[in-house]
């Protein structure tokens, strides 16, 4: 199995310590992933007595593409453990390729890093094994306990606090606390205990990856391959040092369940490409077993607070739209949610109602970019114009090879470093919504490609185009009317969030 050079030894004691069965923690933290251990550091720093329950023995494998942009390094360097993880001399990636249909349409620096004297102009590829296990230190020394191979079964709130049933090994305990903070993946017990569980298959990626070897050079250059069989969806490779990389896919699990699409074949045949097109991977091999799994994306947020306990990560669905980022986004739910309960623990309130206060802060921070990118990853869901977007696409990219500036702009609004809507939908997306909403009766492609006339629009694009929705109507009304109901619902959003927000919140970070 592949590590990141310095394999993290255990330190004793760990889950050794009073385990207070009798008392009452301050709060009680399910899962000990980046937004756990974020969240038992923050509270366990100001004096909180927290208890960490993990279902695994860390260090453990997750199923991620382990990329951590320079928003979640500047986190890190905050927790005091980037200098740790930067001992094993991570590859810096700095530089992107875009593949479509299997040809290279983008290839130079991530245009958006090195704008912000504050933030690192690199991200690093980081396994989970290790950066779960740094973390987790982080809250040890902060004062947080820690009981590994725990695995909460239950979950009950009752009017003198919240009470967590675990199994340890084979050992049934109780554990009690005034808050419970659910931070256990998007199978989250603490969500389901809490009716909160969302399982909906337009905000779920279903993703397997592997490590692999044999890259031939390593220029820090992370790889997106986005193709019809991967639509809506994306291949990535994302190098690391000695000629390692994580390799992986992920697709919509809307999409998987409608076209039937088994996502192993799929990783498989992605691998094959690889070796075919992409000039560092001839020689690469698969290194570890694949592995699979889910996210659950910010569009699928709901009410993530309920009577003595809130959600935090994949719990909460704090992953990106586009990109199905979550590190960076999970640590930043830790930190808008430990104020929150910092406050509800100083007043001694732990009602629902007390604790909605969280909702209105991580709308306030996540909604003006995440709203936006939910649109866009909405718009893609319709498989039927997976030929005009891909052809869209490629010709954005095309413009931005040549034009920086505009690099910048698209870029961002794809993931990037800071989501300006407003910017973003005045110079590329408007036309598009006009299309949607009349019934696309119009080509989308001028705002990508640059021109402002759509009377000269290509009129291939133009019978494509219509083409596409007609077919999407004929395969599926009932789908297809719900998906356009989706477009004007999250587009409303949108435009009711973006005016008060002059940028975008996520680019100054939060304070630790």
């Amino acid at each position: 199995m592949l590590a990141q050079s310095n394999h993290p030894q255990r330190r004793t004691g760990r889950e050794t310590g009073p385990t207070r069965r009798s008392e009452v923690y301050d709060v009680v933290v399910v899962g000990a992933g980046p937004s756990g251990s974020v969240m038992a550091w923050s509270l366990a720093r100001k004096g909180m007595s927290v208890l960490v329950l993990e279902r695994a023995r860390l260090p453990r494998e997750k199923v991620c593409g382990d990329f951590i942009e320079p928003r979640g390094l500047r986190i890190l360097k905050g927790l005091g453990c980037l200098e740790s993880l930067q001992e094993a001399t991570p590859l810096q990636i700095t530089r992107v390729a875009i593949y479509l249909q299997s040809q290279c349409v983008y290839r130079g620096k991530i245009p958006f890093y090195g704008q912000r004297s504050d933030l690192p102009p690199y991200a690093y590829i980081i396994p989970r094994l290790v950066l779960d296990y740094h973390v987790l230190q982080c809250a040890i020394e902060a004062g947080a306990i820690v009981r590994e191979e725990s695995a909460v079964k239950a979950v009950k709130s009752t009017h003198d606090g919240v009470e967590i049933k675990v199994q340890h090994r084979s050992q049934d305990s109780t554990y009690r606390a005034n808050i419970v903070v659910g931070a256990d993946g998007a199978h989250s017990i603490v969500a389901k205990s809490a009716g909160l569980l969302n399982h909906d298959p337009r905000y779920m990626t279903v993703a397997q990856r592997a490590y692999g070897e044999g890259l031939s050079e390593n220029i820090g250059e992370a790889a997106f391959f986005v193709d019809q069989d991967l639509f809506p969806g994306y291949g990535w490779m994302f190098p690391m040092v000695g000629g390692k990389a994580n390799i992986g896919v992920g697709i919509l699990s809307e999409t998987r369940d409608r076209y039937k699409i088994n996502v192993r074949q799929l990783f498989f045949g992605f691998i094959e490409k690889l070796r075919r097109v992409h000039p560092f991977c001839a020689d690469l091999c698969i290194s570890s077993g694949p592995l699979g799994g889910i996210v659950k994306t910010y569009g699928g947020a709901g009410q993530n607070y309920f009577n003595r306990g809130i959600l935090i990560g994949d719990a909460g669905c704090f992953v990106e739209p586009m990109t199905g980022e979550g590190i960076t986004a999970a640590m930043e739910s830790a930190l808008i949610g430990s104020s929150i309960i910092t406050a509800a623990l100083e007043q001694g309130r732990f009602d629902a109602a007390f604790l909605s206060s969280y909702e209105q802060a991580f709308r306030r921070y996540f909604d003006p970019a995440l709203c936006y990118e939910d649109l866009c990853a909405t718009l893609m869901r319709n498989r039927h114009f997976s030929d005009s977007w891909l052809k869209a696409i490629a010709r954005g990219y095309e413009l931005a090879q040549k034009d920086e500036h505009f690099a910048r702009i698209s870029g961002a609004g794809f993931g990037g470093m800071e989501v300006d809507p407003l910017n973003i939908a005045a110079q590329i997306w408007v036309k598009i919504i006009g299309v949607l909403t009349t019934h696309g009766s119009q080509s989308p492609f001028s705002p990508i490609t640059g021109e402002t006339n759509s009377i000269s629009a290509n009129l291939s694009d133009l019978a494509a185009w219509q083409a596409s929705w007609w077919r999407s109507v004929a395969s599926d009304p009932i789908w297809h009317t719900s998906w356009a109901m989706d477009i004007s619902q999250k587009w409303l959003k949108l435009i009711t969030t973006i005016p008060g927000a002059a940028m975008d919140p996520r680019a100054n970070g939060l304070l630790l």
